[in-house]
Parts: structure tokens; sequence; C-alpha cells
């Protein structure tokens, strides 16, 4: 076992164990850089000292970040793993982050019509015999549900902040009793979730 797959989590080496070999392997080196220096790495700094190139980078860095196992982060300093990151670069990473959801959401709203379009169109591909590939459309089928987990974790996680937000913003109960008042707030909680 290489230096490389030794700072790799076996969790992490097995879900990379299924890309492309120089990809994985230039995932792995990323990973290891990145846990070596334990602070954020600039792009450049990380295609210089792994001697790789820009495509070979960037194919690399979309395997890290589509595992979410690997808990890479992109901040405004660069790469880094989570567990090196301080609070308040995980602010300024979860406020990004959520500022791209709602941006990136709402320009998928605009395309819910072509969206809706993509059974059908898969369908008629299948009927076809223009798309019989297993391998691609597993993979394709692996991103799907990869996004649904995603949005799935997300809408959770939204969920939870919107009923707390809904319990502190129910304000003075000026009901007579603790049961009535008591009453107020599960009302309240029920419809926010």
């Amino acid at each position: 076992m290489s230096a490389i797959q030794k700072a790799i989590p076996v969790a992490l080496q097995q879900q990379l164990a299924n890309s492309a070999i120089r990809t994985r392997q230039n995932a792995e080196a990323i990973y290891a850089l990145l846990d070596a220096k334990q602070c954020p790495v600039k792009v450049a700094d990380i295609q210089e000292e792994l001697g790789i190139g820009p495509v070979d980078y960037k194919n690399a860095r979309q395997l890290l970040e589509s595992i979410t196992d690997a808990e890479v982060y992109v901040t405004q300093d660069g790469l880094a793993l989570k567990k090196y990151l301080t609070d308040d670069q995980r602010y300024w990473h979860l406020a990004w982050g959520l500022g791209l959801l709602r941006v990136s959401g709402e320009q998928l709203v605009m395309d819910e019509d072509l969206l809706l379009k993509v059974p059908a169109a898969l369908r008629k591909l299948l009927k076809e015999k223009n798309f019989r590939r297993h391998d691609h459309l597993s993979a394709l089928q692996g991103k799907a549900r990869q996004i649904i987990g995603t949005v799935g974790k997300v809408l959770t996680m939204y969920r939870e902040v919107d009923r707390q937000l809904g319990a502190a913003l129910l304000g003075t109960i000026r009901d007579k009793s603790f049961d009535d008042a008591m009453g107020v707030i599960q009302k309240q909680l029920k419809a926010s979730s």
C-alpha cells in the first residue's frame, strides 16, 4: 500500500475504486496533499505540486467533490479537508453554498418544462435503440440518485431551520392556560413540518 493510499480512509478508497484509474490516482493524490498541508491549498499549487494539468485536476476535483465522505471543501482560500477548517471558514462555506443553491435552484426552476421532458425523451431513445449502453445508463441513474440524496438532505436541513424559526417567531402567548399555549405551539410546529 502506497503512502498516499495510507492517508486516505478505507471508505473513501472504496468509493474512488469505481473511477477511471488516472482520475482516481489524481483524486487520491489531491486528498493526500490536502491532508498533509492541513489547510486550504490553491488550485495552482495543487497542480504544480502534483504535476497535473487543468483537465486532470478538474476531473479529480469533481470526483472528490462528488463523494460526500471525502469532505473536501471549496473555500475562498482553495481546497481543504473539512477536518482542518475553522468554524469561520465553515460558516463562509455554508453561506456560499446556500447562496449557490438558491441561485442554481431558481435557474433550474426556470427550466422545469425541459426537465419534465426527460423521462419521455429517455423512453424514446430506448425504444429507438439509440441509447442502450448499460454502463452509461447506470452512471446517469447514479448521478440522478446522488442529486436526489443531496437535495433531500438540504431539504431536511431547511425544514428544521424553518421549524425552529417558526417556534421562535410565535412571540408571547396570551392564552389563559399552559395547555392552550402548548396547543398553539403544537399547531404551529405541525403546520411547518
